[in-house]
């Protein structure tokens, strides 16, 4: 196997590692290492890409991670399954020494800024990756590295935990590389202080500085995630709710749920059936005899 060209080397200071921009055979690249973070590739954008690589368009390299045997793809899947449907033999990668792990955490901020928009699948897609490789992080840091809410890692975690795909920790690892008690993540504030905050809401606040979701004041030790507007994280969890993104049961835990919200939601869990299944319309009468029934209390 002949050595990969060398065009050009710089250090990349987003990632404080040395970076070399090669050509490197699509056959050198391994895109099956767990290193995809969406939760499927557009097939129209691949296809898009192959007839503009055709016609003379440059793209910018992939990005590819070398541990000394094998180049891990960390972002440019698409280019380069456009590149090997136009059966291309090489593609313009930039190199960066590291091991696969150092790829997959590359992975999973980078779709946050490359030209495929990101769904609200993907970023949950991506949490989860990050919760099943590195499960003793913080919520915080899993964010981070994500690019997405603490809130949707929090909210992940739980489900996973739930459904027994990872375990809970006793301890994560914080921003600062400090071992904290989960419990601490998880408190309601007005009782003990929190250490980390995740972005998880108040079990027991109503409301004021420290209620809903967020981030709130920074005490001494702290070291939180930047918050968001609680409303604007709960319209986004109330959407994901929607679409089926998130179990309906979640609607419960939103102060700003609306009664709106839970008929959405059942209309789309409706509506994800196949027209013939034989489920349908036995749902489907379900919720006309209960309209039937409450007309009837009405009048």
């Amino acid at each position: 196997m002949h050595s990969p060209v060398v065009i050009g080397k710089i250090v990349d200071h987003n990632h404080a590692l040395s970076m070399q921009i090669q050509e490197l055979r699509l056959d050198q690249i391994d895109i099956y290492g767990g290193t995809q973070a969406r939760v499927a590739t557009n097939d129209e954008a691949i296809s898009s890409y192959a007839d503009a690589m055709l016609e003379g368009a440059q793209f910018p390299p992939i990005a590819a991670y070398f541990d000394g045997s094998k180049y891990w793809l960390a972002d440019g899947f698409h280019r380069f399954l456009a590149a090997q449907r136009n059966e291309l033999e090489t593609i313009s990668a930039e190199v960066y020494e590291g091991s696969r792990s150092d790829a997959l955490r590359h992975a999973l901020g980078a779709n946050s800024t490359n030209g495929i928009y990101r769904s609200n699948a993907d970023k949950r897609n991506s949490a989860e990756i990050a919760l099943e490789e590195w499960p003793n992080m913080s919520n915080a840091v899993i964010a981070e590295v994500c690019k997405v809410s603490p809130d949707l890692v929090r909210r992940c975690r739980l489900a996973m935990e739930k459904d027994s795909r990872i375990e809970s920790p006793s301890q994560v690892t914080g921003k600062d590389g400090k071992q904290y008690p989960t419990g601490i993540e998880r408190e309601p504030r007005g009782g003990s202080q929190r250490v980390e905050n995740d972005g998880s809401p108040s079990e027991s606040s109503s409301g004021g500085a420290g209620g809903g979701f967020g981030g709130g004041g920074k005490n001494k030790g702290d070291e939180r995630a930047p918050g968001g507007a609680s409303m604007e994280i709960e319209a986004d969890a109330r959407k994901m709710i929607r679409e089926g993104e998130i179990k309906h049961s979640e609607l419960d835990k939103l102060k700003s749920a609306t009664a709106i919200d839970y008929a959405e939601t059942a209309l789309n869990v409706l509506n994800r059936m196949r027209a013939d299944d034989p489920r349908r319309p036995d749902a489907v009468r379900r919720i006309e005899r209960w309209l039937a029934e409450q007309t009837i209390v009405v009048n």
